[in-house]
């Protein structure tokens, strides 16, 4: 199922949710005012030197250098907040249940009383694909569904079965393109042969427990499957509600700081921990950033890069608000701490234990992101919250 079958986030997500450290609250824009300690300064070029080697934390400078601190005590902040009714658990199960169906292709058919193909119909056909007349992997199958201008197959293929019948066997002579994934086949002359079984008409099977069983969830009813899907939009509640508390309150306290520049070298820890997570990305796509940026981010290879200096800064800006603020109300973190965090992600990222989790995320990376958190939960306890309306769960659930 798209949201619970993939519990195990990895390696990327955990390096994703390590960048930004604090909130994640989403701002680009950062209060400057120009007051950087002279010391700060003049020590900044060899910290950023060992970055790389060592890692780059606030432990590593004062940051009432960087910092001045606005009033929150008391403040007032509205947050969103989200709750869920019968409804939406029906539409999460439906649409859990069309995810699979359309995935798995596992559809009801029923064949029509047609005969001739065109644009749109769905075919049942049987297929081979010929390369110098050898079969080659990959390109048979029998009883597969395909719609006619889906453009599922290469070109030629679909539009090749239009205007022949239910019963007829087509050959086409087509082209793989010279960018295929196969580099075996990448701009080969083949031949299909197609065989035109019927011209079918497809439906979305009814969500029963038979079908449940199908869907290999683990559950074995509707019951079970309905009971799951409650649970899960319960704690996604639950989740939303107090994400959404620390990030309006981050958001204003923040908003009330003055952050001078931070320091390059944590701005540049952070714009290598992007760099990383890109490479990432792309990897498990199997394309280069930059088809990665412009196929899966909608951006170019320019845009990122100024969107990610403005992120780094703000990250960096970010963390040494949180110091600032754990500093002036004695917030500690100790490795006690830190691991209790560590393996909370362990079980939630899928890692083998809670060293392996700051092993990955980097030590003084994590010890931020800890002390963002803590830092979080203590400023929840100093403002006043006031809640707005609660609004559906939905409209965030699967964004």
């Amino acid at each position: 199922m798209k949201n619970r079958l993939v519990k195990k986030a990895g390696v990327v997500l955990l390096a994703a949710a390590m960048v930004m450290g604090v909130a994640a609250c989403g701002q680009k824009d950062t209060n400057t005012d120009g007051q950087a300690g002279t010391d700060a300064a003049a020590t900044d070029t060899e910290k950023n030197e060992t970055a790389k080697a060592t890692g780059v934390s606030t432990k590593d400078y004062n940051p009432d250098d960087y910092v001045t601190l606005g009033d929150y005590e008391g403040l007032e902040v509205e947050v969103d907040t989200y709750n869920y009714t019968a409804e939406d658990v029906e539409q999460e199960m439906q649409s859990e249940f069309d995810y699979y169906i359309q995935n798995t292709q596992a559809y009801d058919y029923k064949k029509l009383d047609k005969d001739t193909v065109e644009d749109g119909d769905i075919v049942n056909i049987d297929y081979v694909g010929k390369k110098d007349g050898v079969a080659f992997d990959g390109g048979t199958a029998q009883g597969a569904h395909l719609t006619i201008g889906s453009g599922q197959f290469i070109d030629g293929f679909e539009s090749g079965l239009i205007g022949h019948k239910v019963g007829e066997t087509v050959s086409l002579n087509l082209t793989f393109p010279e960018q295929y994934h196969s580099e075996e086949l990448a701009g080969q002359a083949v031949v299909f042969d197609v065989t035109i079984n019927s011209i079918d008409e497809q439906s979305v099977p009814e969500l029963n427990d038979e079908a449940v069983q199908k869907m290999g969830s683990g559950h074995n009813t509707v019951d079970e499957f309905k009971k799951s899907t409650e649970e899960y939009i319960a704690e996604k509640v639950a989740e939303q509600n107090e994400e959404s508390k620390k990030a309006a309150v981050w958001e204003k306290v923040y908003g009330l700081c003055k952050v001078s520049d931070p320091p390059e070298a944590m701005v540049q820890d952070v714009l290598d921990r992007i760099a990383s997570n890109l490479a990432a990305y792309a990897n498990q796509y199997q394309v280069s950033e930059d088809d990665f940026l412009t196929i899966y981010m909608g951006t170019t290879r320019e845009e990122y890069d100024v969107s990610s200096k403005e992120n780094a800064v703000t990250s960096a800006s970010e963390k040494l608000v949180a110091a600032a603020i754990a500093k002036k109300e004695g917030i500690e973190i100790t490795d006690e701490v830190i691991n209790e965090y560590a393996s909370k992600d362990a079980e939630k990222y899928g890692y083998d234990s809670a060293d392996a989790v700051i092993q990955q995320a980097g030590k003084e990376s994590y010890y931020d992101y800890v002390l963002g958190q803590k830092v979080d939960d203590f400023l929840l306890t100093k403002v006043k919250i006031k809640e707005k309306e609660p609004v559906s769960i939905m409209s965030t659930l699967n964004n």
